[in-house]
């Protein structure tokens, strides 16, 4: 079945990564934030490989809920990341991690509600993610213009995918939607770090 083999694909791949992140040389001695992102992210692909947690769409198609609860968690780390390569501190780092918590907490209650007040979560959502995008927008500088990209290509395609998926208008199933959501992980979790790293 595909979306199983997306979701063993994620096991698999965050797996290594984890581990990769775990013994890298320029992690030691630090707040090993990739690692962390990692691992919470093969958690995170490890229980909806098992199941049980999911919730069924109207047309019969598994929602898998709680990747925004671990995006809350992952996410939170990748954004102080963020502040820290745009020395961003105090009370603006706060905020940005105050942002993205309501963003990704909404999209679970999103994801979470068969009922048309899941467009209301959405709209919430999506009101926090523009003004944490500006914000971060806003703190840019020259050596750090490479972060945009990752915003425009990556997390940007997040809200498009759950509007697509079940979760939205059902346009494409489940397990393209784990496929796109893979792909969106990998690049924005995995390359990401791989090149904060340099």
């Amino acid at each position: 079945m595909l979306l199983n083999t997306f979701l063993q694909s994620g096991v698999l791949l965050f797996t290594a990564s984890s581990i990769l992140f775990l013994f890298s040389k320029k992690q030691q001695g630090s707040f090993n934030t990739a690692f962390i992102v990692s691992f919470v992210t093969l958690i995170s692909y490890f229980l909806m490989w098992q199941g049980g947690l999911e919730i069924a769409s109207a047309a019969g198609q598994p929602i898998f809920w709680t990747r925004w609860l671990f995006y809350g968690a992952s996410c939170s780390l990748l954004m102080v990341e963020i502040a820290k390569t745009r020395k961003i501190k105090g009370a603006t780092l706060a905020e940005w991690i105050y942002l993205t918590v309501i963003v990704m907490f909404t999209g679970f209650l999103a994801a979470r509600t068969l009922t048309s007040v899941k467009w209301i979560y959405f709209i919430l959502s999506s009101v926090a993610y523009i003004l944490l995008v500006l914000k971060v927008f806003k703190a840019r500088t020259e050596e750090t213009a490479w972060i945009e990209n990752y915003i425009y290509f990556g997390w940007s395609v997040f809200p498009l995918v759950f509007l697509l998926a079940p979760t939205g208008f059902g346009v494409i199933s489940s397990a393209i939607a784990a496929g796109i959501y893979l792909l969106l992980d990998l690049y924005t979790k995995i390359i990401f770090n791989v090149q904060l790293k340099k």
